[in-house]
């Protein structure tokens, strides 16, 4: 992949640029609705046949979007010439990157910190300031999946994808490489601190769990009781600690205290379900198992001694 890649400032130019450096893009739609990108919905392919796109049957339910992806110049071209405005849009994954997505509006910046107070100052790398005043921090990315949330505000994208500049957010702001708007390539590998616990390198040895109590230190943090006050992140990231005979045990304890602390409005249920689903798969518990598991913990015996 091009280092220093300078992007022109046209949205058909900079997607051509980009996929002549190597880099997968696609169309996306300043309303983010999907494209028809498969053959069979391409009006000049010998394979296109007349459909809605809801009933197309290319065999890949995203045709219609980011598995798109291409870096054929010629077929790039082709694109922003039939949509000079459209937006470019690149998977993470399948260009090895992972992207730590700061949303300001949703109190990413604040979860950043807190982040950062936790595991340190993240290392420097590429970023893009996004157009709504936001901020992509691209890594390299690991060999395996990661948790989608990382906090209010922060969600950490893998196999999804983010738009380059200079793509239009919906405020009307463009995004921009950091500094003098030229694109690095990523040369930093995703954060260690921020990697499940058996990823990590060295990998500590496993340690039984105490059962019923709060070990020392969360003895005296947060609420009335002596217990800790926990966050939706702190809870994705006790799952993503968990060693292999632990898991279900920390996904049921995080749950637990999911629904707690949300009957008491001190976090979004939905939020901690989908940062406690995403956890579960990354460690290796199954869709079905976790979501029994989440469900069952709604009607928990209500005993705030319960310990991870």
């Amino acid at each position: 992949m091009t280092v220093g890649l300078r992007i022109p400032s046209a949205l058909p130019a900079a997607a051509e640029t980009y996929a002549a450096a190597g880099i997968k893009v696609f169309r996306v739609r300043r309303s983010k609705a999907p494209y028809a990108n498969c053959p069979r919905c391409d009006r000049q392919s010998s394979l296109y046949v007349k459909h809605r796109p809801e009933d197309c049957r290319c065999g890949v339910p995203t045709c219609h979007g980011f598995h798109a992806a291409t870096t054929d110049v010629d077929l790039v071209r082709r694109w922003w010439r039939e949509e000079p405005d459209a937006n470019i849009g690149a998977p993470c994954k399948l260009n090895g990157w992972a992207v730590i997505d700061i949303d300001p509006r949703n109190g990413g910046r604040e979860s950043l910190q807190r982040l950062e107070t936790r595991v340190g100052v993240l290392p420097g790398t590429t970023m893009q300031i996004t157009g709504g005043d936001g901020l992509h921090i691209l890594y390299r990315s690991p060999d395996f999946d990661l948790p989608g949330l990382g906090g209010p505000g922060i969600d950490f994208k893998h196999n999804g994808y983010i738009l380059l500049a200079p793509s239009v957010h919906a405020s009307g702001g463009r995004y921009q490489w950091a500094g003098n708007g030229t694109y690095l390539a990523p040369a930093v590998d995703w954060p260690g601190a921020l990697l499940p616990r058996k990823q990590r390198r060295p990998v500590p040895a496993p340690r039984p769990a105490p059962r019923h109590r709060f070990p020392p230190q969360e003895r005296t943090q947060g609420r009335p009781g002596g217990g800790r006050m926990w966050t939706v992140a702190d809870l994705v990231q006790h799952v993503m600690d968990s060693h292999e005979g632990n898991r279900n045990n920390a996904f049921f304890f995080a749950a637990c205290r999911a629904h707690e602390l949300a009957e008491q409005n001190l976090i979004d249920l939905g939020e901690a379900q989908l940062g406690l689903l995403s956890a579960a798969s990354a460690v290796g518990l199954t869709d079905s198992e976790a979501q029994a598991s989440f469900d069952s913990a709604s009607t928990r015996p209500n005993d705030r001694g319960w310990v991870a």
